[in-house]
């Protein structure tokens, strides 16, 4: 399990800098820029077992940039709720994240997807951080998404420090939104343990 740990620690470090260097792939083409959109997600979390479930309520509104390196910015504002072993609690969740997008073709693409935030849950309070590439291919209106993110927190317990697989399906209802199916499961990134899955849905309108 150690090293599996190192593997995949190491693929993303090498991925994210490959994208962010990488002469031959070239950033997608953002030609809608400022236009705002805005995200709304519900996520069901089942930690590992069934042994404690979190249900979670995100809003992320953002706005397209004219920047060569950046061409997203979203805010996240984030809720949820815990039952675990008859004890409930509840988690807020503030975060800014930063996006870059890469063209690989005409229906392949890479995503680059970075995010700092605040955690705030009963009296633990704590910063973190994560860094997310992705693979997306689209068949029609469909674009399926598999991606990694590495997520570390800072002056927190070791059991905030993941490793996420994520996968699944998006839809685009019209020109201006679109319906996201994601499966994620964690692992804790000391121990290997497996943490939790968690299954989400999100909508996005754009403006």
């Amino acid at each position: 399990m150690t090293r599996l740990h190192y593997g995949w620690k190491n693929w993303a470090k090498a991925t994210g800098l490959a994208l962010l260097l990488s002469p031959g792939i070239a950033p997608a083409d953002e030609n809608e820029t400022g236009k705002a959109k805005l995200g709304i997600e519900y996520e069901l979390e089942n930690g590992a077992r069934n042994a404690w479930q979190s249900r979670s309520l995100t809003l992320s509104p953002g706005i397209k940039l004219d920047n060569p390196w950046i061409h997203m910015v979203e805010a996240l504002i984030e809720g949820a709720h815990e039952h675990d072993s008859g004890e409930r609690s509840t988690e807020r969740k503030l975060a800014i994240r930063l996006r870059h997008n890469f063209t690989l073709g005409p229906d392949a693409r890479l995503v680059l997807r970075a995010l700092t935030g605040h955690a705030a849950q009963g009296d633990e309070k704590y910063f973190y951080y994560y860094l997310e590439p992705s693979y997306r291919y689209a068949i029609g209106p469909v674009e399926l998404m598999l991606g990694y993110r590495y997520q570390r927190a800072i002056d927190a317990g070791k059991e905030h420090d993941l490793h996420k697989l994520r996968l699944g399906p998006s839809f685009d209802l019209s020109e201006n939104a679109e319906l996201e199916f994601r499966w994620a499961r964690s692992w804790n990134m000391h121990t290997g343990a497996h943490v939790s899955d968690a299954y989400i849905v999100e909508g996005t309108w754009r403006f």
